[in-house]
């Protein structure tokens, strides 16, 4: 399947005939039932076929490019280029020509994604731009503008616009919102809110650690816990949190934790890992406990506790998502 949405050449796949050599036959780019490099190669005349455009590259000529495990990152930025597969294109920063100065210099050498090099966009990252749209041509990082620059405003189609503005989470590990001059609007004030569940919000007091709900490579949603394959590969149902903050709470890889919030709680195994970091805020020490969303009490996984017995309920101002990314918990060996 992974190879049917990547795409294929179902005939050969010609480059565009050269203007400074006309007589020269075109150059065959992919031979018919190769595998698509990327989507670049896509063409509107029947001669290739892709399940989804922002996919093809995952599965090439080379092989399965979601199964790399390369750890290394040479620029020091967390790019780490040859550890799976990262859509569109394998990039892993979007927009990152916006990382460079107009004339093509990086803002800070230090954080150096991409730059012009004289011929070509180059550095750590693919590209986001032609490589070959030199900053002479007046090309703006923002590809899919027909500009090229940043839209902050967006008349008549926000809530509480036009200007975009960061809140923090209804339930929030930090007492200000630091991107906000109103002190008193720390949250969202036109999110949607019923008098029940806002009683039912937590306090950093009694709760004093961040929590994220997601997903996990080997499964989709709460679908493939029943699916024996998917439940070998992840049997079972764990949370994730970082050294420090195990040192602290005295708990190490393997314990049973209990995680609670103020709506309710779950028991599961605990994994320390050195991927989820303390972060400095607001002159405040917060540590994140991250929750995979895929386990319940029916499937042939091993079964679970429901993470969203400890959300809370949010709808977003604008698209009346739920706030199930960002609320508080505390934990406990169990």
């Amino acid at each position: 399947m992974l190879r049917e949405i990547n795409g294929r050449a179902l005939a050969d796949v010609m480059a565009p005939p050269d203007p400074k050599n006309p007589k020269e036959p075109p150059k065959v780019l992919v031979k018919a039932g190769e595998q698509l490099p990327g989507f670049g190669m896509l063409r509107d005349d029947g001669s290739t076929a892709c399940g989804n455009w922002i996919y093809s590259g995952v599965w090439s000529q080379a092989g399965n490019n979601s199964a790399r495990r390369d750890t290394s990152d040479p620029s020091g930025l967390g790019v780490y280029q040859n550890w799976g597969f990262a859509w569109p294109a394998n990039r892993r920063i979007l927009y990152n020509r916006a990382a460079a100065t107009p004339d093509g210099k990086p803002w800070d050498p230090k954080r150096r994604q991409i730059a012009w090099n004289g011929t070509a966009w180059a550095g750590s990252d693919v590209p986001d731009i032609n490589p070959a749209l030199g900053p002479d041509t007046g090309a703006g990082p923002f590809i899919m503008t027909p500009e090229g620059t940043a839209r902050l405003f967006a008349v008549g189609l926000m809530a509480e616009g036009p200007l975009p503005e960061h809140y923090e989470p209804f339930e929030t590990p930090v007492s200000a919102n630091l991107m906000n001059t109103n002190p008193k609007a720390v949250s969202n004030p036109a999110a949607r809110v019923y008098k029940g569940d806002m009683e039912q919000f937590g306090t950093s007091k009694e709760f004093p650690y961040a929590a994220t709900t997601y997903r996990l490579t080997e499964h989709f949603h709460y679908w493939t816990k029943n699916s024996k394959i998917n439940a070998v590969t992840q049997p079972s149902q764990f949370v994730e949190i970082g050294e420090e903050l195990a040192k602290e709470k005295g708990l190490k890889n393997g314990d049973t934790v209990k995680v609670k919030s103020n709506r309710g709680e779950i028991k599961a195994t605990v994994v320390v890992t050195k991927r989820i970091k303390g972060l400095d805020c607001n002159g405040k020490k917060v540590h994140t406990v991250g929750i995979p969303i895929h386990w319940g009490f029916i499937g042939v996984a091993n079964t679970g506790h429901l993470s969203n017995t400890l959300t809370p309920f949010v709808g977003d101002a604008n698209s009346q998502t739920p706030e199930f990314k960002a609320f508080l918990v505390n934990i406990e060996k169990a």
